[in-house]
């Protein structure tokens, strides 16, 4: 198959109102906070049971003991309630839908969450045991923030590094640095639920999109409205495994979906914000280049994205990452996937050992 040349060619069907997109969660009205835990803790769940155990796991182990779990079982086949009747804490709580997709999970699990923050995390990764006791407590330093973040590591299936973490130090007023980069991983942030319910939760997009960027578009309506906060430490561990949504062969629904989120983030925005739409495009190319490198071993389709993000955005060829891309393209083209893979982890364990 030929490499496609970037996000500028148009793919969409008419759409409908901006209104009509962000779904209606229903019973998602305000609940008094007393008696009720501080963080509720969402995990969506589809035949998860190979990773969830070690994910809730690393959940009931936190230092701040002052939360719930809602384990939203998005019509899997597993024996999801023998596992939690099993597990016998009485902070886990299972809840059942028909299969709907994680974005309509998270949204169910954020219509039955009883704290005043929530926190979505994946059922296959993992928080850091003092996650969200560093979390909260740079929320109360600062309670009237939309969101606080913290950072995350990418770790394969042993738990070993793999890939540079996801850090930021940006606080306050985000949008105009959030619409270049999605520097907050799900799961490593906390929301007040007040907020994720004004805002109408993810938006669903199951239908057209196997793989979506649901997460940085909900982050970036918290930030057309709210500041942030960051907890400069790693919070949170991002587990990559063969079956994860996101590995090979996602490329495809991937570049739709960040096409999709780049027609639609600009709607009603002033001329100022509308004008940072090249830089937008050529964040989501340089993540499809990698994602062509790293999952599909397509040196050709990496290319292209790159070349295409310096169209939008030529001022990316003052950054590093656009030239670490460059040396990875061509150390595939180079050295095949198998090279690539050894020198991959070799300078991750440098990273590792330096860090």
């Amino acid at each position: 198959m030929p490499a496609r040349s970037g996000l500028a060619t148009p793919m969409l069907p008419e759409r409908a109102p901006l209104r009509q997109r962000v779904p209606t969660l229903g019973t998602m009205s305000s609940r008094p906070p007393a008696g009720t835990p501080r963080t509720s803790v969402v995990i969506p769940c589809h035949d998860s049971l190979r990773w969830l155990p070690s994910t809730l796991q690393s959940v009931l182990d936190q230092t701040d003991r002052d939360l719930e779990v809602v384990l939203v079982d998005d019509g899997g086949s597993d024996d999801l309630a023998g596992f939690v009747a099993g597990v016998g804490d009485g902070r886990v709580r299972l809840v059942r839908q028909d299969n709907a997709g994680v974005s309509a999970a998270r949204n169910r699990g954020l219509d039955e969450a009883r704290g005043a923050l929530v926190l979505f995390l994946d059922s296959d990764d993992l928080l850091l045991p003092d996650a969200l006791e560093s979390l909260v407590a740079r929320y109360d330093r600062e309670p009237d923030v939309g969101l606080v973040y913290g950072w995350a590591a990418v770790v394969d299936e042993r738990g070993v590094e793999v890939s540079r973490r996801r850090t930021s130090d940006w606080e306050g007023d985000v949008w105009e640095r959030l619409i270049t980069r999605n520097v907050v991983s799900l799961g490593a942030a906390i929301v007040p639920a007040r907020i994720l319910r004004e805002l109408g939760g993810f938006t669903v997009n199951r239908d057209r999109f196997a793989v979506d960027v649901e997460d940085w578009e909900l982050w970036l309506r918290v930030a057309d409205h709210h500041r942030f906060a960051v907890v400069p430490q790693v919070v949170l561990r991002v587990r990559r495994h063969a079956s994860n949504s996101t590995g090979t062969g996602a490329t495809d629904t991937l570049e739709a979906a960040y096409r999709h989120l780049i027609e639609t983030v600009f709607e009603d925005q002033p001329p100022h914000r509308v004008a940072l739409r090249g830089a937008m495009t050529a964040r989501a190319e340089m993540a499809l280049a990698w994602h062509a490198l790293q999952d599909d071993h397509d040196a050709t389709q990496a290319l292209a994205y790159r070349r295409s993000a310096l169209r939008h955005h030529p001022a990316i060829r003052s950054g590093s990452e656009y030239w670490r891309q460059g040396a990875a393209i061509r150390l595939l083209q180079v050295a095949g996937p198998s090279l690539y893979g050894r020198v991959r982890g070799a300078a991750g364990s440098v990273r590792r050992a330096a860090s």
